[in-house]
Order: structure tokens, then C-alpha cells, then sequence
């Protein structure tokens, strides 16, 4: 009889953290979602799709699996208090991270990057943020909230890492307004820049340490329709991997996140696309 399959991310079997390279926490927070609910589901629904992938990536001829890969339990969600719910996932991640190791984070919505970040701004001063996302992210406060995943770059932004951002097409008229003070902010807009252009603004960022926030909306929503804040005109897949692969190779990345889908259900193509973009860049990391 064949051994059930793990419910872990890969449907990898469970290794030590010591034997681990890669760590991935799922974080299925959602309290500030402004359009469309659902981005607590979308780690489980991850984790769920990563188990039917091939663990062999024939892009870079590599099984990154093999470098281990762990699946920690999902943080509970504190739903009372935003405050109570960032403090939660620093101080949890905080502990993984003091473990050097590569830490990727299933949101969720996007506020929870922010506490991710600032644990590893602590670790590493010159941390500097690449930021995938259709939204720019910088509003002050939304809705009341600066836990809100419409201010999560701004409050990144406010403890000094410098932040480059692809694929934005929506902001409100303050946020481009206040671009002109936030100096440690550079938005790459998608209209004007796509495909090669993209691509070699990978290689020409300058050196550093290196998180990488994705929100899964930066993709066209024609193909990823599941997603809380879908805006058209999106990225595309090879555009994406192919930034990916090329600034990875080029640079140093501590740690990463993708958040905000917010699946239609369990067998959905959004669901595995993340998966499989969580795999890939394991596998640009290996190779």
C-alpha cells in the first residue's frame, strides 16, 4: 500500500528544521480585505495544490525539495485586534528567521508582510524590499487601519528599506502625491514597464539583501482570476519567472511572501499557479 500523501507544502515528507533550508509559515489572516473575501483561504489552498506538482523543475534541471523543505503549523488568527495579530506573526517569525533560514510566508492578506519584513530588517539593516503587486500599497491609513493591506509598503517604508515595485497599475491620487517625500520608494508601473524591459531591470538594481513581497494580483487577472483586488492589465507568467530567475541570480534573497489569493476553491489554477511560483523560485534559489 502506498503511503499517504503528507499534507504539507510538495507533499513532502516532514524533515527537521535543522535539515531544512526552506521554511514556509502559513498566515491565513484576513480582517481588512476591501473587495473580494476569501485570502484566508488561500494557504491552505497552496499547500493543497503544491502536493500534485512535479517535484521536478525542468526549467533549471533541479529538485529543490531535496534542499528540505518544511511546512509549519498556520498562525490562528487573532480576529479582535490587528495590533495583537502583526506582534503574533513577527515574534513567531522572528524565530525562524534567527535560524537563517529562508523563510517564505502563504497569505492571506497582505498586511501580514509587514511584521515578516521588520524581523528581518532587524536581522539585516540594509534589507531591501522587490514588491510584486497591482497596487502601490502606500496609503497612510485605509478604512480606519494602518495594519490595512492598502498601507502595508508605507509602513515598510517607514522603517527604512529601500522598496522597488513592478506591476503597479492603481493608486489614489494621495498615494502618487506623497511619491514625491517616500525617496526610498520606486514604482515601476506596468504600462511602462513590460516583457525584456522588465526583465533587465532585474540585473541592474543595486546589491544588497533582499525580501521579496508578491502579491498574487501583479498577474493579469485572466490568469489569475482569484484574487481580492483584481486590476487589468497585469503581468504575465514568463515575465515574472523571468525577472525572478534573472535578479536571483544576481543578488542576495533572505526571504519571501506571496499573499492575497483568494481562491475560488481548492482545485483552482490560481491556487496552483502560487505554488508553483513558490517552487520556482525555490528552485532559481538551489541552482
Amino acid at each position: 500500500m502506498n503511503e499517504a500523501l503528507p499534507y504539507t507544502f510538495g507533499g513532502i515528507q516532514p524533515v527537521p528544521l535543522n535539515r531544512a533550508k526552506f521554511v514556509i509559515l502559513p498566515v491565513p489572516y484576513e480582517a481588512t480585505v476591501s473587495f473580494k473575501p476569501g485570502t484566508r483561504f488561500g494557504p491552505e489552498s497552496i499547500i493543497f495544490s503544491s502536493r500534485f506538482m512535479e517535484l521536478y523543475d525542468e526549467e533549471t534541471n533541479s529538485e529543490p525539495w531535496k534542499s528540505g523543505i518544511i511546512t509549519l503549523p498556520e498562525i490562528v488568527q487573532e480576529i479582535d485586534s490587528a495590533a495583537k495579530m502583526m506582534k503574533k506573526i513577527g515574534k513567531y517569525a522572528g524565530k525562524i528567521i534567527k535560524k537563517d533560514k529562508f523563510l517564505f510566508t502563504l497569505g492571506g492578506e497582505h498586511s501580514i508582510s509587514f511584521p515578516v519584513i521588520n524581523e528581518y530588517h532587524k536581522k539585516y539593516p540594509d534589507l531591501k524590499i522587490i514588491h510584486f503587486d497591482a497596487h502601490a500599497d502606500l496609503r497612510v491609513e485605509y478604512e480606519g487601519s494602518k495594519s490595512s493591506h492598502a498601507s502595508v509598503m508605507r509602513r515598510v517604508s517607514e522603517i527604512g528599506c529601500e522598496i522597488f515595485s513592478f506591476g503597479i497599475r492603481s493608486m489614489s491620487k494621495e498615494e502618487s502625491e506623497d511619491l514625491q517625500n517616500l525617496k526610498n520608494v520606486c514604482i515601476n508601473f506596468a504600462y511602462k514597464c513590460r516583457n525584456q524591459d522588465l526583465i533587465d531591470k532585474a540585473s541592474a538594481l543595486p546589491e544588497g539583501n533582499y525580501y521579496i513581497s508578491i502579491d498574487i494580483d501583479c498577474f493579469d487577472p485572466s490568469i489569475v482570476p482569484d484574487t481580492g483586488t483584481p486590476e487589468p492589465g497585469g503581468l504575465t507568467w514568463y515575465e515574472i519567472t523571468g525577472f525572478l530567475k534573472t535578479f536571483i541570480q544576481n543578488h542576495t534573497v533572505v526571504g519571501a511572501d506571496l499573499v492575497e489569493l483568494a481562491p475560488s476553491h481548492h482545485y483552482c489554477a490560481s491556487s496552483f499557479l502560487a505554488a508553483k511560483l513558490i517552487y520556482k523560485i525555490f528552485a532559481y534559489l538551489t541552482i
